[in-house]
Order: C-alpha cells, then sequence, then structure tokens
C-alpha cells in the first residue's frame, strides 16, 4: 500500500466513526464488512493503477479490479492469507466469526460459501479500519498485494 492510501485512510479516521466496535454483533460486522468493501476496493484500484496503468486500457483496468473485489477472488486471498500465517490467531478468529454473520442478502454470482468468506474478509478490513490500525492493514494488503499477482 502506497502513502498515498495510508495518508487518505489517516485523513478520514481522523473524522469521529460513530460506531461501537466494541463488541460486534450481527449487524455491526455487516457495517464492518460494507465499509472493508470500500477500502479494499480503493487499494486494488491503487494497486492496478501503479502497476498497470501503462500497460492497460481504462476499461481492462476496471475489468482487472472487478475481478479482484469479487467475493470468489476475497475468497482465494483470505485462505492464501491464512495458510501463509499473515493473520493473527485474534484476526483469524474475528475473520471466522464475521464469515458466519448472516447477511440480509445474498451473492448472484458466487457460491454461498464464497461469499460468506469474502464478508469474512471485509470485515476484518472494516474492523482494522475502524481501530485505526493502519500499520496492520498496509502489512496485510502488502500481503495481498503477492496473493493478486498469483489469481
Amino acid at each position: 500500500m502506497e502513502e498515498s492510501i495510508e495518508k487518505l485512510i489517516n485523513e478520514i479516521r481522523s473524522l469521529d466513526d460513530g460506531l461501537d466496535i466494541s463488541e460486534p454483533q450481527n449487524e455491526n460486522i455487516l457495517y464492518l464488512a460494507y465499509i472493508g468493501d470500500t477500502i479494499f476496493d480503493l487499494f486494488t484500484r491503487d494497486f492496478l493503477l501503479k502497476k498497470y496503468i501503462s500497460k492497460f486500457k481504462m476499461n481492462e483496468l476496471h475489468k482487472a479490479n472487478s475481478d479482484l473485489v469479487c467475493a470468489k477472488s476475497q475468497a482465494e486471498i483470505i485462505e492464501k492469507l491464512i495458510d501463509s500465517g499473515v493473520l493473527t490467531d485474534e484476526e483469524i478468529s474475528f475473520y471466522k466469526h464475521a464469515r458466519n454473520a448472516h447477511p440480509h442478502s445474498k451473492s448472484k454470482n458466487s457460491s454461498i460459501v464464497d461469499y460468506r468468506k469474502a464478508t469474512g474478509f471485509e470485515a476484518l478490513i472494516g474492523l482494522l479500519y475502524f481501530k485505526k490500525d493502519i500499520g496492520r492493514l498496509k502489512s496485510i494488503f502488502e500481503a495481498t498485494s503477492k496473493c493478486i499477482d498469483n489469481i
């Protein structure tokens, strides 16, 4: 993750968040996943622009980003992060808890298993964002960059 994203996230986080995450319940987990999805989308767009700006046309960048932020890709990424030992036991525990949250919608283009894994991954990103743990987000995104190259 580059300095530009880190600076933007820090500026956004300087605002009062108003979300109580002391004991994440089902609804809070879905809020965390909601913001985590946005943070992950920002990361992937930044990653793709920096890596492929001179190689891809805009519509190709958009398609590549869409392919990375879909539930199937996010499920693959979280599995790779777990298998490679990047995540702490506490993060894995939270991911598993969030993965089992019951969303009020279902995916049109992915399996329920991938959709739930993606929800858990997004909630973990959202949790770190609300905790203002930018250093940890940066570490996870650096590891994710390596995963993305293999998807």
